[in-house]
């Protein structure tokens, strides 16, 4: 129960784009041009979970015996440039496409590496944080519709807009999360 509760505040109550801005500028570029390529997302995806393994298992079994858990940034920057240089070379011999995306990684490894209390809740955070991503992309892309139907280019007004928009459905979601409706408050 417990992983189900930490997918759905991660996917939707802390969306990690609302909440820590992970991913705002690559969410507003998806929907300027939709979604991204398969190959994309198999590349960003596979090389973050391969790096959160990896960093998970150093981090429980050497970093923090060891109390140095403040090379943990560094640790997992090295490590993601690995797997995502992996990743990378094969999209591009398969396919000769480019599919760079480093930031959302770093960032999604690293929160779920924090935020955690073991492996499978790690993967859980990761996953959560991932399909917020996704959630968030369908009303950025109808929203760019809804501005730009008659075939004017994408200007200031779309993005301010855009960040208005983020900002409601970030009170939305947490409007249930205030503490004077709690009974045990008012007593």
């Amino acid at each position: 129960m417990i992983y189900l509760d930490s997918f759905l505040y991660y996917a939707f109550f802390a969306s990690a784009v609302l909440f820590y801005g992970i991913g705002i500028n690559r969410v507003g570029e998806y929907g300027v041009v939709g979604f991204p390529r398969f190959l994309f997302i198999f590349k960003t995806v596979g090389s973050i979970f391969a790096s959160l393994s990896l960093c998970w298992l150093i981090t429980d079994k050497i970093l923090v015996p060891l109390n140095i858990q403040e090379v943990l940034p560094l640790l997992v920057y090295l490590i993601l440039i690995v797997f995502s240089s992996f990743f990378e070379c094969l999209v591009r011999l398969t396919t000769n496409k480019v599919s760079t995306e480093f930031i959302i990684s770093y960032l999604v490894i690293l929160l779920s590496i924090m935020e955690s209390v073991s492996y499978l809740h790690a993967l859980v955070i990761c996953t959560g944080i991932i399909c917020s991503i996704g959630i968030i992309c369908p009303f950025i892309i109808s929203l760019k519709h809804r501005l730009c139907n008659n075939g004017l280019t994408i200007n200031e007004k779309f993005y301010s807009i855009a960040f208005v928009m983020l900002g409601v459905i970030l009170l939305i979601l947490s409007v249930f999360d205030i503490s004077w409706l709690n009974i045990g408050v008012i007593e």
